[in-house]
């Protein structure tokens, strides 16, 4: 304490700094600057920094604050009286809406009641055209109906004749072929023979010579078709039995169908026994009944067949003339 009392001219001179800082700042933040002699009597009079302070923004300040604050409030006052203006046109127009509205409306229910007060003989004018009118296109389209569908049900009659008349004709030919197919699955019991072809049923008249057919006979042939045919086409297994019946009808072999079959090194089958042992299948047994009713596979003058590439002996390839290849045999004349 004694130090400070001493030293009272330092605190003074620090407070001096400080009131000149703070001046300093307000003077650059608002621009106003008090003048020399209102700060120094401000410190003659031994106020505090802080009090230098507020007096300083309070006689610096207030006057432009005050401007301010007028501004402010007559620019408030401006905005309410603009939006009161606005107010009062709103109601204004909402009023002349609501008159032309009104307006319109007495207009429209005028111009209904004058509708509805019409003579009532101009309506019954109306009604009774409108009547017309529907009676005249109801005979239009009537006569139009009439007309369109006569051609239609012509058409449709057309149609329905044509299709009876196909299915008729399918059915004709489906029983046709129902027939040769019965006729081709049931062997004959007699051949008929020229001296160089097999004859079918319905040539029997050309024969010159003839051979009754056994059971025994039958069987003979489903069982060779079978032994040697047995993995050929279907085509195959009819050219075997036609090359076993070729034989029978040529004077240069047996003159039955046994002896045909069981003739010495003429069918490998007989030889090893595979011949014996074998059952006819389905195949073989139509392909046999198709042979005896007149179907070739082969010429009549083919006599011979070999599978070349399972053959030992190539006698007859390099002997004879081929004919024509069905599945592995080779047919030779």
């Amino acid at each position: 304490m004694e130090q400070l009392k001493n030293n009272r001219w330092v605190v003074l001179l620090v407070g001096v700094i400080l009131i000149f800082v703070c001046a300093g700042t307000v003077w650059a933040v608002n621009g106003v600057r008090p003048s020399y002699a209102e700060a120094a009597e401000v410190t003659s009079a031994g106020m505090g920094a802080c009090e230098l302070t507020d007096v300083v923004i309070e006689n610096a300040l207030h006057p432009e604050f005050k401007a301010r604050t007028a501004a402010w409030t007559q620019h408030e006052g401006q905005k309410v009286g603009s939006s009161a203006n606005k107010q009062q046109s709103d109601h204004k127009s909402a009023a002349q809406e609501k008159s032309v509205s009104g307006q319109k409306t007495a207009s429209e229910q005028k111009s209904v009641s004058k509708q509805k007060s019409e003579n009532p003989t101009t309506a019954a004018s109306k009604t009774t055209q409108k009547e017309t009118t529907s009676n005249v296109s109801n005979q239009k389209k009537s006569t139009q109906e009439k007309a369109t569908s006569t051609p239609v049900s012509a058409q449709k009659s057309a149609s329905a004749a044509q299709v009876d008349s196909k299915k008729e004709s399918a059915a004709k030919a489906q029983t046709a072929a129902a027939k040769e197919s019965a006729k081709s699955l049931t062997p004959p019991t007699q051949l008929f023979f020229t001296r160089t072809a097999l004859l079918s049923q319905d040539q029997a008249s050309q024969a010159t010579w003839t051979y009754d057919l056994s059971n025994e006979d039958l069987l003979l042939l489903e069982r060779i078709v079978m032994a040697e045919a047995e993995g050929e086409p279907y085509a195959g297994k009819v050219a075997v039995a036609n090359v076993v019946l070729n034989r029978l009808r040529s004077a240069n072999f047996p003159d039955t169908v046994r002896k045909v079959i069981y003739q010495r090194y003429q069918f490998s089958p007989v030889q090893n026994g595979r011949f014996d042992r074998v059952a006819p299948s389905e195949d073989s047994v139509k392909a046999v009944a198709e042979a005896l009713n007149g179907r070739k596979e082969v010429p009549d003058d083919t006599y011979y067949f070999v599978s070349i590439s399972l053959a030992t002996d190539m006698t007859i390839p390099n002997t004879r003339t081929p004919v024509k290849k069905i599945g592995h045999h080779t047919f030779f004349k």
